[in-house]
């Protein structure tokens, strides 16, 4: 991967210059210009201050997500998935752009325990969202300020127990990736198209897993089945192979079709569940995803290993173990729910003495 391929990636003529490339890898994605500063420092191009500066402070970004995962992992059972896995695949000396780190856990219980290794650093926010059923899965997300509050994106950690949480449709949630990384690497990309477009980065991205040692392509295509994500497979490496050479994924497109069609037949065959009367509860009955809005943080809950579901009325509120949260499906909660979950929280504390 050099400076001539990302032009082609970008579809930036080189006579446009390095300036044009980087505006157009910022348009792309908030933390694509990254790469391209690499790629032109490994070039040996002399680089601006401010420019240099930004490359080191995205470096010293990348070197915490490492640091938050050794510190997670030395004391709970994590695996990172996507971004931390997919630059183990990058050359040294390039910079694959993380804009954030993702981790999953094998249970409730240590996805706590991470959580509370995490909030140590103190973080600005910490959301949670639950999803599924009957097997209810949690997705804790924390943030920090970035080195730059001006100009770099915020330092976000998901801490979540399934690996790929499907569509919320006939996709379901899929607690386990296959131990193979450039495999499972592959597959979290391709779940990625549930919440985007692809884009550059995922064109480079299948690139560099294709340069080095990964399964026959029919055994990935096999295993994008089996995860029943060969349509969104099939999108990433026909929008990858016009730009970049794919490498030991050669093929893998044309290995993808019957699975593709096979996959579209199953989905449109799919009944969804029909909608109850509505609210928290039936929400979480049906496994729709429901955001914590935040209440009240928690203390002296550090044996907690669960989080605990309080309906009342037609709401209801998350109470986990670093913090109260009333469950809501829309982004927007009017004032009168609000007020009731905090009245809520007033007469369990009082219930509690």
């Amino acid at each position: 991967m050099d400076l001539s391929m990302l032009y082609d990636v970008l579809d930036v003529p080189e006579e446009d210059g390095l300036g044009r490339l980087l505006f157009a890898a910022r348009k792309e994605h908030y933390a694509l210009q990254y790469l391209m500063l690499s790629a032109v420092r490994q070039e040996g191009i002399a680089m601006s201050d401010a420019a240099r500066h930004e490359l080191e402070r995205a470096e010293r970004r990348a070197l915490r997500y490492g640091q938050i995962l050794d510190r997670v992992a030395a004391r709970v059972p994590v695996s990172p998935v996507k971004g931390k896995l997919i630059a183990r695949s990058y050359p040294k000396g390039l910079l694959r752009p993380q804009g954030d780190l993702d981790l999953v856990t094998g249970g409730e219980a240590d996805l706590w325990r991470a959580v509370h290794v995490l909030m140590a650093d103190k973080p600005l926010y910490v959301g949670v969202s639950v999803l599924g059923a009957p097997t209810r899965h949690l997705v804790v997300t924390l943030t920090w300020a970035p080195e730059d509050r001006l100009l770099d994106p915020e330092i976000r950690v998901e801490v979540c127990t399934a690996a790929l949480v499907g569509d919320d449709g006939a996709v379901p949630i899929r607690a386990e990736l296959p131990e193979d990384v450039p495999t499972a690497s592959l597959l979290a990309l391709a779940e990625e198209r549930f919440q985007r477009t692809f884009y550059a980065r995922d064109a480079i991205d299948l690139y560099m897993i294709g340069q080095a040692p990964c399964p026959e392509v029919p055994e990935i295509a096999q295993a994008a089945h089996e995860y029943q994500l060969a349509p969104e497979l099939q999108e990433l490496v026909l929008y990858a192979e016009q730009r970049v050479p794919l490498g030991r994924l050669a093929g893998l497109g044309s290995a993808l079709e019957e699975y593709d069609r096979q996959e579209r037949r199953r989905r449109a065959d799919h009944s969804a569940p029909v909608a109850g009367p509505g609210g928290t509860a039936d929400a979480l009955a049906q496994g729709r995803p429901l955001y914590g809005m935040p209440l009240r943080s928690a203390e002296n809950r550090a044996d907690w290993e669960r989080s605990q579901v309080h309906l009342f009325g037609n709401s209801g509120l998350l109470r986990t173990p670093v913090g109260d949260y009333l469950l809501v499906a829309d982004e927007v909660v009017g004032q009168a729910e609000y007020d009731a979950a905090q009245r809520e929280l007033d007469r369990l504390a009082e219930e509690a003495r």
